[in-house]
Formats: C-alpha cells, sequence, structure tokens
C-alpha cells in the first residue's frame, strides 16, 4: 500500500503552479528563509486537511479491517484513477485544472510577479499551490479503506506529504548551500515538465488503477 500512496504522491509533486512559486522564491535575497516558510505552511495546510479527513472518515462504522471492505476501497480508487487518466488523455479541462497544469501555473506566475514578496506571500504560496485535488483524495481513501489504525493512517498521510514536498525540500536543501544552483536546477526543471508533466501523470494514473483494479477484484 505504501509504493501506492508514493506513486500518487509523485504524481501531485509535478505540477507547474508549484515549480513557478518555487522558481519565483529562489530567486529572492533570501531564498532559504522564503524556501523554509512555503514548504512549512504548504505542509502544516495538506497533512491538516489529511488528519481532519482522516478523524471524520476513520470513525464510520465498516466491516472494520475486512477484506472485503479492503476490496471495495480499492476498487473505487482504481475506477476514480483510471477516470482520472482517461479525462487527462481527452483533454477534460475541469480535471486538467484539477490535476494543476499550466493553467494553473500562469495565474501563480500572475500573482506573484510584480508584487513584493514577504514571508507573508510565501506563507500564503505554500498551501495555495499545494490545494489538495483528485490525487490526494485517492490517497485518503486508500489509507482509511486500509484502516491501519490512526497511527498507522498518520504515517501514511506524512509519506504522501513528504513525497509531495520532495522538490520544495530538496531546493530548500539547495539554498541554504549554494542558492545560484538551486536556482539554476529549478528554471531547468521548470521548462522541461511543460512538455511530460501530463504524460507522466496519465501513466502514473493508468498504472495505479489497474493495479488497484487488479487487487480489489482478486480479494473481494
Amino acid at each position: 500500500m505504501t509504493l501506492q500512496i508514493v506513486l500518487l504522491a509523485l504524481a501531485s509533486a509535478l505540477r507547474p503552479p508549484s515549480l513557478v512559486a518555487v522558481y519565483t522564491l529562489v530567486r529572492e535575497q533570501s531564498p532559504s528563509r522564503m524556501m523554509a516558510v512555503y514548504v512549512a505552511a504548504g505542509l502544516a495546510f495538506t497533512f491538516a486537511v489529511g488528519l481532519v479527513v482522516v478523524l471524520v472518515f476513520g470513525g464510520i462504522a465498516l466491516q472494520s479491517g475486512s477484506s472485503r471492505t479492503r476490496a471495495i476501497g480499492e476498487i473505487a480508487a482504481g475506477i476514480l484513477c483510471l477516470v482520472l487518466g482517461t479525462a487527462l488523455a481527452i483533454g477534460r479541462e475541469p480535471v486538467l485544472r484539477n490535476a494543476n497544469t499550466s493553467g494553473g501555473a500562469n495565474r501563480i506566475r500572475g500573482g506573484l510577479q510584480g508584487h513584493q514578496i514577504t514571508t507573508r506571500t510565501a506563507a500564503l504560496a505554500g498551501p495555495a499551490t499545494h490545494i489538495p485535488g483528485l490525487l490526494y483524495l485517492l490517497a485518503l481513501d486508500l489509507i482509511i479503506s486500509q484502516e491501519p489504525g490512526v497511527g498507522g493512517e498518520l504515517v501514511q498521510i506524512a509519506i504522501y506529504n513528504a513525497v509531495w514536498f520532495a522538490l520544495p525540500i530538496l531546493v530548500l536543501a539547495a539554498c541554504i548551500f549554494e542558492p545560484s544552483a538551486a536556482r539554476a536546477g529549478v528554471q531547468r526543471l521548470e521548462r522541461s515538465l511543460g512538455a511530460h508533466a501530463k504524460s507522466i501523470v496519465i501513466i502514473v494514473a493508468y498504472a495505479v488503477g489497474s493495479w488497484l483494479l487488479i487487487s480489489g477484484a482478486t480479494t473481494i
């Protein structure tokens, strides 16, 4: 199950708005401070959302821990993954917005450029570029369906968020030691990601969706 969570988190990490925000922040005079605020605020927000979902839905009286409950959860999540992949493949705009493609990146770029960047701006940008979408909800659905207990659920939510924020965390580390290298690396990644992010998300959605459907169908 952890591998499925990691795959979904990797797809979430390919968000152009996040790359734009990171690249904007690393160009500031104090990039390490800006990035630290950005990462801390974003992680606090996304983890809190996951915590609320777990606490709300974790108390529903299902057949706790039964193989049927887990199988139904896997099948439902698998279908949603395949729907996401298909919608992205045929270019359905509402789902593309949920996947945070270039339209969202342009809005973030317009909102940050031309304004003085402060720590408050960085703190707001963290949650704004990591608003939980379908992939996060899929991951939470999987976590809840497995019912590993509150402790296990929190660990898996933490794993998802750590992978989701892997790029900003790595850039923060680079800013501490070599800000110029961090700027150059993020710029190159932003340029290359635009051509491949959609394809990667589609591949991950189909792979995880098929895996979940097969796993659920064989255990129900």
